[in-house]
C-alpha cells in the first residue's frame, strides 16, 4: 500500500496514482484506493492535468464525497501557488519558451478566459503583472486606455499581453485578431511597444508575433 512504501522508501518513491491514493485515503466496497485514484486521473484526462479538475467533477467521481473533493481540490491549489511563486521570482522574457511556460502556468489550468497583462523594463524584466479580465470576453471588454494609463505610470518600457484558452485549442479568434491590431497600434502611438500577444492552453499555444501578426 502506499503508506508503507513511503515509509518505508520515501515519499518520492510512489509512483502518480500511489500520491494520489495517500491523499484519498479510503475507497468504497466495490472500488479500492488505487483503482479510485485511477478514476480521479482519466477524470482528469491524465495525471499531468490533474490542476485543470473541478469540484464538480471530482464530486461526480463516486467514492469522492465533498470533504475529500475539497482536501484535493486544496493540494492541487497549493501546488499551483507554488508553481507559480517559483515561476514569477525570476521570468525570464527574453525566451519565448520560458515565457510559454510562465504564463500556462498563470493562465493554462484556468477553467476560465483570463486576460493577463506584463509590463515589462528595458531590460526585459517584469515591473507588474496581472489578471485585468475573467470570464467571456464577450461580456468583458478589453480597455486598451487602461493597459497603456497602467504601462504609464509603472515607466514601463514594453507590454506582453496574454490570454488562456480553456477549450484547449489556442488558434486566435476573430475577436483575438481584432484586439491585437487595436492594443499594437495603440502601443506604437505611445512609444510604448507591443512585444507579443500569447495564446496558451493545457497543452499548446499561438504567438502573435511567431506568426508576424503584430502589425
Amino acid at each position: 500500500m502506499p503508506r508503507e512504501k513511503a515509509l518505508e522508501y520515501g515519499i518520492s518513491a510512489l509512483d502518480n496514482d500511489e500520491l494520489l491514493a495517500l491523499i484519498i485515503k479510503s475507497a468504497y466496497r466495490e472500488r479500492n484506493v488505487m483503482q479510485l485514484a485511477d478514476d480521479v486521473i482519466d477524470m482528469a484526462n491524465g495525471f499531468n492535468n490533474l490542476l485543470s479538475l473541478t469540484y464538480e467533477e471530482l464530486t461526480a467521481i463516486k467514492g469522492i464525497k465533498k470533504a475529500k473533493a475539497l482536501e484535493i481540490m486544496a493540494i492541487l491549489e497549493i501546488s499551483k501557488r507554488l508553481s507559480k511563486v517559483e515561476r514569477i521570482a525570476e521570468p525570464e522574457m527574453t525566451s519565448p519558451e520560458k515565457v510559454v511556460e510562465w504564463l500556462r502556468f498563470n493562465l493554462g489550468y484556468s477553467n476560465k478566459e483570463e486576460f493577463f497583462v506584463v509590463y515589462l523594463n528595458a531590460r526585459s524584466m517584469v515591473i507588474k503583472s496581472e489578471v485585468m479580465y475573467k470570464g467571456n470576453r464577450n461580456s468583458a471588454i478589453i480597455g486598451i486606455d487602461e493597459i497603456l494609463r497602467k504601462a504609464i505610470l509603472l515607466k514601463a518600457a514594453a507590454i506582453l499581453v496574454a490570454h488562456n484558452h480553456p477549450s484547449d485549442n489556442p488558434t486566435p479568434s476573430d475577436a483575438d485578431i481584432e484586439l491585437t491590431s487595436k492594443l499594437c497600434q495603440s502601443c506604437k502611438m505611445m512609444g510604448i511597444p507591443l512585444l507579443d500577444h500569447i495564446i496558451v492552453s493545457k497543452s499548446s499555444y499561438f504567438s502573435f508575433k511567431n506568426y508576424d501578426m503584430l502589425k
